[in-house]
């Protein structure tokens, strides 16, 4: 497929060539990143091309960009792409590691969280006047991840698109405990019994928000049969053009939740405020992303419980697409839960991330305010209605 502005390319080497080979607009440019300057594919794999290291401050991944002074090898060794990052392979362990979703508390009493920072993909979305996560890891292994809380039938609409991911919950109600059981997931709910030395609560949250889980053991329950997912996203060719505009940031309100993004281009990311207040982590550190995904959803009652509400993620609707300091207006389909989402400007042309680190929020429409470069995001008003 052929993108228009950026430039995708798909690599038809073989994954078994690949494991042998690797041994084991006005914004300026972020920093350089030490990871090597690649091609990036949708589909794992990508040639790639030496280029100088430079040190980073940032605690998002930083981005591989092109050298304009460089000439393309035509001999470099093809690498394996991280799935969820479109990085290449940082730990030669993930190669064949699962992807781990873990549900994460979005309570006022969960905060700060443990880990959240660390995840390949963070996927929000609306519960019962909240929000909660689903954190995904598979690039590396969380030390700690939680609070852990409940899954909802809505996370079963997307989990099966990561292949057989493990899923990690504190458990629900019988109808939820029964979806999950029959759904394409390894269940690693905290009330099964076999799994030693994953769980505990620490003394030094209140329950129910205390629930934490050991990312190492997690993993340790993947059965022989589980591998890497495939990827979510396609991402840019280095030193392509994102397209869209520049913008400063975004509002977007999750129910009672006001959540803001603030373009940093030191970092390179997108800061995270939630509820007016820097959305840390355990450790102290702001959580960024290279990329924000608004996915403009319909929710509805849940079949297991009419409270809970179940985003609509099959289908098609508004996407909104936070990446480099730019957004670009599209749409996202999707024909079924084992499918990723498809992500398309107006133009009809693949939207391409940045390689690093993605949140996708689930929100409901209209409910979304830009801060446009120059203005200030408390001039900006929140969406509220």
């Amino acid at each position: 497929m052929r993108c228009r502005r950026q430039r995708l390319w798909w690599s038809a080497v073989p994954l078994v060539a690949v494991l042998a080979a690797c041994g084991g607009g006005s914004r300026a440019d972020p920093t350089p990143s030490p990871s090597p300057t690649a091609s990036v594919t949708d589909a794992r794999t990508v040639t790639t091309e030496p280029e100088q290291a430079q040190p980073t401050t940032s605690s998002v991944p930083a981005t591989p960009q092109s050298s304009a002074s460089s000439v393309p090898s035509t001999t470099a060794a093809p690498v394996v792409l991280e799935p969820l990052t479109g990085l290449p392979v940082r730990d030669e362990a993930s190669l064949l590691r699962p992807a781990l979703i873990v549900k994460v508390d979005g309570h006022l009493g969960a905060r700060p969280q443990y880990a959240l920072d660390q995840a390949d993909v963070v996927i929000e979305e609306i519960v019962e006047g909240i929000t909660r996560f689903m954190a995904v890891y598979q690039s590396s292994v969380p030390e700690v991840v939680g609070p852990v809380r409940s899954a909802r039938t809505q996370d079963m609409l997307i989990a099966p698109m990561l292949d057989m991911p493990l899923f990690a919950w504190s458990g629900g109600n019988r109808k939820v405990t029964a979806l999950v059981r029959k759904s394409p997931v390894v269940n690693l709910s905290a009330s099964s019994r076999g799994l030693k030395g994953v769980w505990y609560r620490t003394k030094q949250r209140k329950a129910p928000h205390n629930l934490l889980a050991r990312g190492a053991a997690l993993f340790a329950g993947a059965p022989e049969t589980s591998h890497r997912p495939p990827a979510m996203f396609g991402y840019r060719a280095p030193g392509a053009d994102p397209g869209g505009r520049d913008i400063s940031g975004f509002k977007v309100v999750m129910s009672s939740t006001r959540v803001q993004w603030v373009w940093d281009s030191k970092q390179a990311a997108f800061l995270r405020t939630s509820d007016l207040k820097p959305h840390t982590v355990d450790g102290g550190g702001q959580i960024g992303a290279n990329n924000v995904v608004v996915l403009e959803v319909r929710y509805r009652p849940s079949k297991a419980d009419p409270n809970s509400p179940e985003a609509q993620t099959v289908g098609s609707g508004k996407a909104l697409v936070f990446t480099f300091g730019r957004v670009i207006v599209g749409t996202w389909t999707r024909a079924k839960t084992s499918q990723p989402w498809t992500l398309t400007d107006k133009e009809g042309h693949l939207i391409a991330l940045t390689p690093g680190r993605t949140w996708v929020e689930l929100a409901t429409p209209a409910r979304l305010t830009i801060i446009d470069v120059g203005v200030k995001p408390n001039e900006v008003p929140w969406k509220t209605k």
